[in-house]
């Protein structure tokens, strides 16, 4: 019995053609990776720089809180003045 047939085995025919196909999709695949991967590679420099300028915005931020809360005081007080209320 050299050769059995085992017909619960799914049998399976490829031929040259069909690597062929499936290697040039691979490759095509892997070209559109490569592409996109490609296009990540300023990201990192990106971030950094929207890093630093968020950075820059921040001390802003917090200048115009401290002026209007310096503000608000000074009008309170000046109010407070007015009415004579010490």
């Amino acid at each position: 019995m050299p050769f059995e047939d085992n017909s619960d085995q799914p049998h399976a025919r490829v031929t040259l053609q069909m690597l062929y196909e499936k290697q040039l999709e691979s490759q095509k695949l892997l070209i559109e990776l490569t592409t996109k991967m490609s296009s990540l590679e300023g990201i990192v420099a990106r971030v950094g720089q929207l890093e630093i300028k968020q950075a820059k915005f921040e001390w802003i931020e917090k200048v115009a809180y401290a002026s209007l809360t310096a503000a608000i005081g000074a009008i309170v007080f000046a109010i407070m003045n007015m009415g004579g209320i010490q």
